[in-house]
């Protein structure tokens, strides 16, 4: 239902997605346990990656990680935090957070939201985009997950 069903006097505008960029990022071995209370808990290790955008470029820095807690359902909540830093030398800070589900094949594929923040110049659109990601990490690939962020655009 729209906002008019509900009182409004007009309803809002569809947003539309438009291609904002690709990751590839390389990860390390990860690090699971499952906790007293039976919650499966996991750490990825970011140890480096590829960040391209139209016109540019970036090498995500190792130190970031990749955080996830398995739901009953068998998906993964995640929230990967990490730096990239363009061929230029500016800085970006990512945030993208999500669910992975396993797929028949043993990949996983997820949904994400992404934050990005970039300091003031050509990349500062960034910090101000609404992004939705798609998520592939393929069965026979433990070192990559590959992500395609869209903005939403009104």
């Amino acid at each position: 239902m729209r906002i008019t069903s509900l009182g409004a006097k007009a309803d809002l505008p569809q947003p539309r997605l438009e291609f904002a960029l690709s990751i590839r990022a390389d990860l390390g071995p990860a690090v699971e346990f499952t906790t007293s209370h039976g919650i499966t808990r996991a750490m990825f290790p970011i140890t480096g990656g590829e960040v391209a955008g139209e016109g540019w470029r970036a090498v995500i820095l190792p130190g970031g990680a990749d955080f996830a807690t398995r739901l009953p359902d068998g998906s993964y909540a995640i929230e990967a935090r990490y730096f990239a830093r363009t061929e230029d030398g500016i800085t970006l800070s990512v945030l993208n957070a999500g669910r992975m589900w396993a797929q028949p094949d043993g990949s996983f594929d997820g949904r994400t939201r992404a934050e990005l923040q970039a300091p003031e110049g050509p990349l500062a659109w960034l910090t101000d985009a609404v992004m939705f990601g798609t998520a592939h990490a393929a069965a026979d690939d433990d070192d990559h997950v590959w992500i395609e962020l869209w903005r939403a655009v009104l």
